[in-house]
């Protein structure tokens, strides 16, 4: 057996909100909107600082795997309108192709393996390695050409919570310098916090 139910005899009662009740209710929205905003942007910068130097270490280990693979040297350089740029231009991308020349730039016929993307507008990435070469270059054997260094990723405020290096060894391998102490800041290989200053 159902029972069902008499809608008529249901009293609704309907109440407004009075002109303070509604300014008390946007000031409190208004302290938790200005509470939550910093929290965002730094979470924004985080996820833009992890996406910029995954995307690097993804572009390593296809340079160093297509040199392996394909048994000839591999340069991955700065990319400036799909030819190699100038050390200072890692920020507009990468490349990766096969150096049959052993120039290191890309000449035409060099097979193009991969690219990396540009970074967002004012951030900053820097390769330095021993060597002093704008590029990196791994031989067949998938060791570098002696370029043990590293790549220092920096947000467009400069702000060192959100700077990540990634330090390359000479036989290739890739990795993220740690936050050793704590402090929201990571340290170099030599245990120095990074630092963004120009």
């Amino acid at each position: 057996m159902r029972v069902r139910r008499n809608l008529t005899n249901d009293r609704f009662s309907i109440r407004g909100l009075s002109v303070i009740e509604l300014l008390i209710a946007l000031a409190l929205a208004s302290l938790l909107l200005r509470a939550a905003i910093p929290g965002v942007t730094d979470l924004i910068a985080h996820y833009r600082a992890t996406a910029a130097s995954n995307a690097v270490i993804g572009a390593v280990q296809l340079a160093r795997s297509a040199a392996i693979v394909h048994r000839t040297r591999v340069v991955f350089c700065p990319n400036n309108q799909g030819s190699c740029g100038r050390g200072r231009d890692w920020h507009l991308g990468g490349l990766i192709f096969a150096d049959d020349n052993r120039n290191g730039r890309r000449d035409e016929g060099e097979r193009l393996f991969g690219t990396l993307p540009a970074l967002p507008p004012g951030s900053h990435l820097s390769w330095r390695s021993f060597r002093n070469r704008s590029y990196l270059m791994f031989q067949p054997s998938g060791l570098t050409a002696w370029q043990n260094g590293h790549f220092q990723y920096c947000p467009a405020d400069s702000n060192p919570r959100f700077a990540r290096q990634l330090i390359l060894n000479a036989q290739g391998r890739i990795r993220k310098a740690p936050d050793r102490d704590g402090d929201g800041i990571r340290e170099d290989a030599s245990g120095s916090p990074l630092s963004c200053s120009t």
